[in-house]
């Protein structure tokens, strides 16, 4: 077998992006076409034509390409794709294409619910396309024009693209999980080519949910003109965005689309190479679609090992984490594509964990090296050619948007110095400097001064310079932080992962936090020794430990895993029967910390228990830990017109503030100076696939009652929540998860972490549906007693929200047992359910 050639091509500035080209001799393969303004050219960046011709050394256009292939139907992947065919640039003898009617959420009649968006006017089409893409709301305002104009005709002109083909003469494969023919088998023998998946079960649930993003985006769209028709669309796409209408958190925006990539490897087996578009390994994000990604991370796994990576899904969290690279045989070699504006990919924590394996790694990336040619045949040190740059460059996108051509200074052969790249104070070009002499360097580049500085940031016999008026410098990274603020807390036992927690939020991060934990005489254990059971050590510990007085978990369900909880006993769940279990949204599963403090089997907590969930996300995870204690001076709320009980309720909760009703309040009438108050109730709907909307009720609809927009960035009380889902911090619910590890949302996607990252001491709420009812009686509705208990026990127990919730549900679990005998089965399970799935997110004491 000849050896390979992989080339992966310079995208230019824009977010994301995918252009591959695979050479084994005269075998060429073509995967994904980037953007489509690369078939001109972004400015300062060669065009897809250019480097083309540059990669088949000069050889003019028309190119030809054995396979051309179409991973999925995002945008920055088909691209420049229709203009290459169109014009001739390309002349492709097969073409392998995730077929146009899955990709794109279609189905085979197009008369059913999963196209009722074609039946929108063209502003709604228009604006739908764009919200099945991935958020792109961070985008300059002309940037974000361009991307939803972009986005409105990428459907039809991959169609008018696949029809082209056939007209050409290609022989067109629309890609459904089939095997591929005999005929292209045997063409693609000299590359070694494999297709691993995915199947035609993935495509399918992928494209259920790619259905359903079209029709709630077309929804969406819908709703907000007839409130405001004369938004622009790029206000109206930033706030469609800004309320998820998409319905991102169900499978976050373009996930569907993601988990449809088609994966191939190549290469002989002591130089295989793995290349799978944006297929989310790590994290699938679609419904029912766990099982299926699992088959195909083995199937890709038993063909290892690979010897060259190219990231998936541009490097984020959800396309890899660092036991795929592990099952993949630790590829030395690792290539990132992706454009340099693009603040989330790589994603900050993957990065990391990266950065962790520098020693082990060869590591290149579009953004940073540009054009890259990789022979995995050769040793790892001089397999990869880079167009600039150097190699293993981890900085992030985040804290680094430069996106002025690189400068690179020539020096002393073999002497390289490594510069920090932070972004500039005046604006203005930045410069990387490579191959410089070891020591302090102070010297002057075609104007710009160019100084190097060891590590105190000041060169020897020199000092820094003030900064220029105005210029506020970036907060310098957490090395020490006070645990609750400083204040005294009883001694706890705290429990997390302290390697899956540093791999969220950074070692630096984690380390600080687990050294304040350690402070006085709190207990802390860590679980790695013991992921199976966990919460047998965290009740080992309580036993040894009977002056221990509760527990916080650290970290969320990825670091420390809650336990998929059954509600019933064995004997309810057979009385009850199917269908009254299938009456409940998750069959009376959810997700439970109890089992971590429950010391005598009987599935409940003997102390109380508080989760400070990670997000991945630093700042909410340290400022969650260093709390201060709450001292409610008013309040704010609102309920639902038909949960009247919430009245009662709002008496015991100090303040003089009045109880929104949904019916004649929505989440725009929201002020800021309401939502600063220190002790909140909400008694609204809430929904497992959207975590950043409570609804309201006006009768006929559910109109938005309370957005995550509308959280306060600062906040220091505490919030109780009687909504379906409230405190549901994982895409996945407990009856859609088992045998699966959950996906953790983000911070912007859920109304209870955002909270958690404005500063709230706690934040109350269930895992799974609520129950409540019209009913003003205690002995009627659901949720008056425990709702009543909590807020009753919270001062008495001077704010402590961790223990009010404990007090208050031991109260409710008391009153079920003296009237379990008399209850009927429904009303016994419903009960059960809303005891156990209420949970303390937050430090809570």
């Amino acid at each position: 077998m000849a050896h390979g050639k992989y080339h992966f091509l310079d995208v230019g500035n824009q977010m994301y992006g995918d252009c591959i080209v695979v050479e084994f001799g005269a075998v060429r393969v073509l995967i994904d076409g980037s953007h489509e303004k690369d078939f001109e050219g972004q400015s300062g960046f060669d065009s897809t034509p250019e480097q083309l011709k540059k990669v088949f050394n000069g050889e003019a256009a028309p190119h030809k390409i054995t396979l051309m292939v179409v991973t999925h139907c995002h945008q920055d992947h088909i691209g420049a794709l229709p203009k290459l065919v169109s014009a001739g640039i390309i002349k492709p003898t097969w073409a392998l294409c995730i077929d146009p009617k899955l990709g794109f959420g279609r189905t085979d009649d197009d008369s059913d619910a999963a196209n009722r968006v074609d039946l929108a006017d063209a502003r709604t089409l228009r604006l739908a396309a764009a919200l099945r893409e991935e958020d792109a709301s961070f985008l300059k305002d002309a940037e974000l024009a361009e991307f939803i104009d972009a986005g409105a005709t990428v459907e039809s002109k991959y169609q008018d693209m696949i029809k082209e083909l056939g007209q050409k003469g290609v022989k067109v494969i629309k890609y459904r999980g089939q095997k591929l023919p005999a005929k292209l088998i045997a063409a693609m023998k000299p590359t070694g080519m494999t297709l691993l998946g995915p199947s035609r079960d993935q495509i399918v649930f992928a494209a259920a949910q790619i259905a359903k993003t079209n029709a709630d985006a077309s929804d969406g769209v819908l709703r907000a003109l007839e409130q405001d028709d004369a938004l622009s669309d790029v206000d109206l796409y930033r706030s469609l965005v800004a309320r998820d209408a998409a319905d991102a958190s169900s499978g976050g925006r373009g996930d569907g689309m993601n988990c449809q990539s088609i994966t191939l490897a190549f290469g002989p087996a002591n130089a295989r190479v793995l290349l799978a578009g944006d297929m989310q390994f790590a994290e699938p994000g679609v419904t029912g679609a766990n099982a299926e990604v699992a088959k195909l991370r083995a199937k890709v796994k038993a063909a290892r090992p690979y010897r060259l990576y190219k990231t998936t899904h541009h490097t984020s969290h959800n396309g890899q984490d660092a036991q795929l690279l592990d099952d993949f045989g630790k590829p030395p070699l690792i290539v990132h594509t992706g454009g340099r504006k693009d603040p989330s990919h790589p994603f900050p924590a993957t990065l990391k964990m990266l950065k962790q394996r520098k020693a082990d790694i060869f590591f290149a990336r579009t953004d940073r090296n540009g054009r890259i040619t990789v022979e995995p045949h050769r040793t790892p040190a001089t397999a990869i050619t880079k167009s600039r740059g150097q190699l293993n460059d981890f900085s992030d996108n985040v804290t680094d948007d430069t996106t002025n051509p690189v400068v690179e200074v020539a020096g002393s052969a073999g002497e390289t110095t490594v510069i920090t790249r932070t972004s500039s104070r005046s604006g203005g070009a930045q410069v990387v400097i490579v191959d410089l002499p070891k020591g302090p360097v102070n010297m002057t580049v075609a104007g710009v001064d160019i100084v190097v500085r060891g590590e105190s940031g000041a060169s020897e016999g020199e000092t820094t310079p003030a900064d220029p008026p105005g210029f506020t410098p970036p907060a310098p990274r957490l090395t020490r932080i006070r645990l609750a603020g400083g204040r005294s807390l009883p001694r706890l036992l705290f429990v997390t992962d302290a390697a899956k927690l540093a791999a969220n939020i950074g070692r630096q991060e984690a380390a600080a936090a687990l050294a304040a934990v350690r402070t006085g005489s709190h207990l802390l254990i860590d679980i790695a020794a013991n992921r199976a059971r966990p919460f047998e050590l965290a009740q080992r510990a309580l036993r040894a430990n009977s002056t221990v007085n509760g527990i916080v978990i650290l970290g969320g369900y990825d670091v420390v895993p809650s336990v998929n909880f059954d509600v019933l006993p064995p004997a309810l769940r057979t009385r009850l029967g199917a269908a009254r279990i299938a009456s409940d949204a998750d069959q009376f599963r959810v997700w439970s910390d109890d089992p971590y403090a429950d010391l005598d089997g009987d599935s409940i907590a003997e102390r109380p228990v508080s989760r400070i969930p990670d997000a991945r996300d630093a700042n909410l995870f340290l400022t969650a830990l260093q709390t201060g204690g709450v001292a409610p001076l008013e309040r704010f709320g609102v309920r639902n017109i038909a949960r009247p009980f919430a009245d009662t309720i709002w008496r015991d909760i100090k303040g003089t503030r009045g109880l929104n009703v949904s019916r004649r309040f929505l989440s725009t009438q929201v002020q800021a100076v309401e939502t600063g108050k220190g002790a909140q109730y909400f008694m609204l709907h809430g929904s497992d696939t959207d975590a950043t909307v409570f609804s309201g009720e006006d009768g006929s609809s559910y109109p938005n009652a309370f957005t995550v927009d509308k959280v306060p960035r600062k906040f220091d009380g505490v919030v109780f929540t009687g909504c379906c889902w409230g405190a549901l911090t994982v895409r996945d619910k407990a009856l859609d998860a088992r045998g699966a590890q959950p996906v953790p949302r983000l911070a912007e996607r859920s109304i209870a972490l955002s909270y958690l990252k404005a500063g709230a001491n706690a934040f109350i709420g269930c895992t799974g549906s609520h129950y409540s009812g019209p009913d003003t009686a205690p002995d009627k509705n659901y949720a008056l007693p425990l709702h009543l208990a909590f807020w009753k026990t919270l001062p008495r127990v001077g704010y402590a929200a961790a223990v009010a919730l404990y007090g208050a549900r031991k109260y409710y679990g008391d009153e079920i047992g003296r009237g379990a005998t008399a209850r009927e089965p429904l009303d016994l399970a419903r009960r059960l359910k809303n005891r156990a799935q209420f949970t303390c997110l937050g430090l809570g004491w």
